[in-house]
Formats: structure tokens, sequence, C-alpha cells
């Protein structure tokens, strides 16, 4: 799996996202292939190498031979993606961004949907931005977006519908209800526009910080304007990491003080094969004065009733109290190791996708140590060693 994070402290548009997928590995002549298969006028991408403050990104744009004029009805924006020979996830995905458009649009000026006539963001060169970004994410192999919080800018912009506020209101009605993070600036200009809000809010899975990951690529995507930020849009691409596992389980307690000692390690024995998680007992004192022992099991919820029998019949116990806890556990990776001593069995144990520890097991230890008439922390150091050196690079899909 692929997970794709972006950072828009500097906000996002078409070419910005477009900029960053192809500065992040984007293969550019499978991107130009599929983007001919549209019906549009003659156009080249343009694409090259810009600085933007300190960072170096890369800036593509469209140059279109024949704009034509400047309204653009949804409807045929869509039969035109619709007519394309796009894979049909590309097409579908397209299509769905331009329609948020129009609902946005079709809300902000009161019409309906199928009456919206595009503007600034039905031109071609924007049709193109969508229909590549949808293109990117898939020949990217992208599972997952997570988008940070997004600078909006401030200030006014001019569009065809006059003077409108920073953020555009087409802008505002595309981040409403989506979960997206938006903030404002005083960078005087508009930094999200609405086709940049389009595509984020409807690939985006979470919004928030940066997600465990091991980092694959990065890439800059550069807008048009000098600002006094670097005006780029950043884009990480990684292998998610999971993060720790949690669980629910029960503990089973109850407080003995008439009980034949010698009776507890029958009675734990007899609860591990229960399938008790954990046992465990601890010297208490109880009411009295009196010395006592705390019995104490951890089962799985399937176990409890199994486990609560064992303990009512097996101990001298009236009563046992139980209640859930959560868990959370490290993932790991179980495997063997060939020591000077013998084989060991080895249990790795990872802190989101990086190894932590790799400890052997005891049990195999004390046989080896038995068996050979060595010191068992010799042969529990060997195997320790060894696990180390052999650890799985990620634990175990199953934990």
């Amino acid at each position: 799996m692929t997970t794709a994070y972006f950072d828009c402290q500097a906000g996002a548009s078409g070419n910005m996202i477009l900029g960053a997928l192809l500065d992040a590995g984007l293969d550019k002549t499978r991107l130009l292939a599929e983007l001919r298969k549209l019906d549009l006028p003659p156009w080249e991408l343009r694409d090259e190498r810009v600085q933007r403050g300190l960072i170096q990104a890369r800036l593509v744009d469209f140059d279109i031979q024949d704009r034509g004029g400047h309204h653009h009805p949804y409807p045929d924006v869509d039969a035109r993606i619709a007519a394309a020979n796009l894979d049909p996830k590309v097409s579908a995905h397209a299509r769905q961004v331009f329609r948020r458009l129009a609902e946005a649009e079709a809300h902000v000026h009161g019409t309906a949907v199928d009456e919206v006539e595009f503007h600034e963001v039905g031109a071609a060169d924007s049709v193109l931005d969508v229909v590549g970004a949808a293109v990117a994410f898939d020949l990217l192999a992208i599972d997952r977006v997570v988008v940070s919080p997004i600078n909006t800018g401030s200030g006014w912009v001019e569009t065809a519908h006059g003077r409108l506020p920073v953020p555009a209101p087409a802008t505002t009605q595309l981040l409403a209800g989506s979960g997206a993070v938006a903030y404002g600036s005083d960078v005087k200009f508009e930094l999200l526009t609405p086709t940049g809000a389009a595509v984020l809010t409807h690939v985006a899975d979470a919004y928030g910080p940066l997600p465990p990951m091991r980092v694959l690529e990065t890439g800059y995507g550069a807008g048009t304007a000098r600002l006094g930020i670097p005006n780029v849009l950043r884009v990480t691409l990684g292998q998610p990491v999971a993060p720790h596992q949690t669980d629910t389980a029960t503990v089973i307690e109850t407080n003995i003080d008439d009980m034949n000692p010698e009776v507890y390690e029958y009675v734990s024995a007899r609860l591990f094969a229960e399938g008790a998680l954990d046992v465990w007992t601890a010297p208490i004192v109880m009411k009295g004065g009196r010395p006592a022992t705390q019995l104490c099991a951890l089962g799985s919820n399937d176990t409890v009733a199994a486990l609560i029998d064992l303990i009512l019949t097996e101990t001298t116990t009236l009563g046992v109290r139980a209640y859930q806890v959560q868990r959370t556990k490290l993932q790991r990776a179980s495997y063997s190791v060939t020591t000077p001593f013998g084989d060991i069995g080895v249990k790795a144990s990872y802190v989101h996708g990086a190894l932590r520890d790799a400890a052997p097991e005891a049990a195999d230890c004390h046989r080896v140590a038995a068996e050979r008439g060595v010191p068992w922390r010799d042969v529990y150091d060997a195997a320790r060693s060894a696990g180390r050196a052999a650890a799985p690079p990620t634990p175990d899909p199953a934990d």
C-alpha cells in the first residue's frame, strides 16, 4: 500500500498537485499518453524546475492553443471526460471531482447543477489538471491520502463573477463537511483554488499531521506566483506503518486467605490450559491483618466463563471479580535462529514498524543450556545477538 501526504502550508491548486506528483516519481510519458485521450484543443505540457524561496520545485502548466469561449457548461465538461477512452476508475474520479465543483457553484449562485457554467475551472487546462490528478493517483497506486491543515491565504481574488473574498465561496463550500482543516494567513493571495480544494477533498481519507510511514519519495509542486513564503505544495509518498494494536481482555481476580500454597501452581497450569493469556499471584493483607494471596487471570472474552468456573471449582474462594481492560500490544515476528549451542526460537518486537528488540524464548534457552551443560546466560546472549541480526524487517502480517 502507498500513502500520500499533502503538506499544504502554501495551499494547493490543480497544477501544484500534478507538479508535486510528477516530482515524486509519476511517469510523465504514461501521464501524457492518458491525457491525449481527451478531446480538447491542441495543448502542450510546460514542465520546468523553478525556485520558490529556498525550495526547488516543479512547475507544470498546460499551454492551450485555442481556449475558445470563457463559458463551459458542466454537462459538456462531464460528457467530454466520459467520452474519453480512460480507465473507468480514472474517468469516474475525474467526473466526481467536476460534479463536486458543479454542486459547489450551484450552491453559491443558487442555480441547478446542470445549469452551472464554469469559468476559471472549466477551461481545458483545468480539465487536464483534474484528469491528470486522477491518472496520477492510479499510476502511483496511491491507496490512502492524508491532507495537512490547508493555508487558504487571504484578501481578494478577481474572477469572472467579479471580486470575491479569499477563500472563494466555491472553495469554502467544497471544504464544508469534508473534514478538512483550513486556516487563513497574512499572505494576501488565493493559495487554495477551487480545483485544488475539489481534488484534495475528494481523495482525502484523513486530515491532520504526517502519519507514521516509511518514506519512499517526496515531491514539490510550484505555484505560479512568487510570494513571501515558498509557494510550493509538498507530497510525501510512503508505506504506512501500522500503529500499536489494541484489543480488550478480561481480568478475573480473587483474594484467598485459606488455601494451601501448594495448590497455586496446579491452578495456574489449569488456567493456562483453559486459555488464560496470563496468570499471576500477589501477596496481600486482608481485613484483620490476615496475610493472603490475590490470584489473577487474564482471559480473552470467549474464555472468561471457563476461567471463572475453574477458579470457583479448584480454589477455596467464595467468589471472583471480573472487569474488562484494554491492551496495547507491539507488533511481533516469531522465527528461529542457529547458535553455537543449537536452534533457539526468537520473538522480535516492533515500534511503528521499526525493530525494537529480539527476545529469545526462555524455554528453548533452558532446554539447550541443560542439554549442553553450559550457563543459561551464554545461550540467551548468543540467541539474542543472532536474533537481532536475523530479525525480519517488518512484523508478521497477522500480528
